[in-house]
């Protein structure tokens, strides 16, 4: 009895082995992104949830979103027959997309999706991304955020980034050790948010070092739940954010940060974003304590739960190949969210070895009671 006893508990713990610690993160964020599929408009855009219509960085979002988790966002069509790369075309063309913000933010999409940034709606974009450099500040953008948001696109798009954007972005490190979002050294002005794309863009720049002296500060916003919320102390809350969660790690990715590192009361950072899903809707919720999937909050958090960096958006951690997905996918509700990974799930080997093991265990569990 005691050896069969021992084979139970040896065969439990090969389930718990064979099943992948991804498949809950699997299982979420593909019915977020089916919740976020109900939001595209007939141009092939995506509302940000705020005002009717579409809108370029909610879409360049969602793009990256559905790349991060394998998915082909080429074949999501809306009932026009335009798909969110069609609306990015078409701003480009309409000449909708000219400062930093908006062209960084396309030139990410386009490399991520395979697209030619350098000629992407009839445009060069990383031409005229590195026109929007200020000569007299060395900024791109009216904030840091926008800047690191612009060294990312060049980087990712294989362009050097000019040395002077980099030299600004080293200097405008506030007294406690991190970025605000327009620079300076003002005590209590830092946000993880701004830091954390901050350090994304210098380590894509080759500055990790410097990067890395930022973790201090991030360590000190960790909520006990392991999340991040934007600020803290803050006038809005300090409350763990799903924004702000899921550009801290996408920053923690860049570095190699071990999530064990970053273990909170009650989970990592993935655990305290995996949280904040909503099983009735499918989308990710900003706060626990705001109940309504929210659209921005639910495409970011995808990107960072399955693993993607902004410092190279064609690496995603989760390494799942493309999936094209040719028709409407239904919004999820409670009950029709899977209890299963819907991709994933068991590797074969795996699969087999538990298989056989429980057989195994049972055969000799039935031969001991016959003794």
């Amino acid at each position: 009895m005691k050896k069969s006893g021992l084979l139970i508990l040896v065969v439990g713990l090969m389930l718990a082995w064979a099943v992948p610690v991804t498949a809950l993160r699997y299982t979420q964020n593909e019915a977020a992104l089916a919740w976020l599929r109900g939001f595209q408009q007939v141009d092939g855009g995506f509302t940000n949830g705020y005002v009717d219509g579409s809108d370029l960085g909610a879409t360049t979002e969602v793009i990256l979103a559905a790349v991060a988790a394998g998915q082909d966002c080429s074949t999501w069509l809306s009932t026009a027959g335009n798909s969110p790369l069609d609306y990015l075309a078409m701003q480009v063309k309409q000449g909708a997309v000219k400062d930093a913000a908006g062209l960084s933010r396309t030139v990410l999409a386009a490399v991520a999706t395979g697209q030619d940034p350098r000629n992407f709606g009839g445009k060069n974009l990383v031409q005229a991304l590195l026109a929007t450099q200020d000569q007299a500040t060395s900024r791109f953008g009216d904030s840091l955020y926008a800047h690191a948001y612009a060294m990312l696109a060049l980087r990712n798009a294989g362009e050097a980034v000019p040395q002077s954007a980099i030299d600004l972005l080293k200097t405008q490190i506030a007294d406690d050790g991190a970025w605000s979002l327009f620079g300076g050294p003002t005590p209590g002005m830092a946000d993880t948010n701004t830091t954390a794309l901050a350090m994304q863009a210098l380590v894509a720049v080759g500055e990790p070092g410097t990067a890395r002296s930022a973790l201090a500060y991030l360590q000190r916003m960790q909520n006990a739940d392991g999340g991040f919320p934007y600020q803290k102390p803050s006038a809005w809350g300090t409350d763990t954010d799903a924004n702000s969660t899921a550009v801290v790690l996408q920053a923690l990715y860049a570095l190699g940060e071990p999530m064990g590192n970053w273990s909170g009361a009650a989970a990592d950072p993935v655990g305290a974003l995996l949280a904040l899903w909503d099983a009735n809707s499918g989308g990710y919720y900003w706060q626990a304590a705001v109940p309504f999937a929210n659209i921005l909050a639910t495409a970011q958090a995808v990107q960072a739960a399955e693993g993607m960096s902004l410092v190279n958006v064609t690496v995603v951690g989760a390494s799942r190949a493309p999936q094209a997905v040719t028709s409407a996918v239904p919004v999820s509700t409670g009950s029709d969210v899977p209890l299963l990974p819907v991709s994933g799930g068991f590797a074969p080997s795996r699969a087999l070895i538990f298989v056989g093991l429980l057989m195994l265990g049972a055969g000799l569990t039935l031969k001991n009671r016959r003794r």
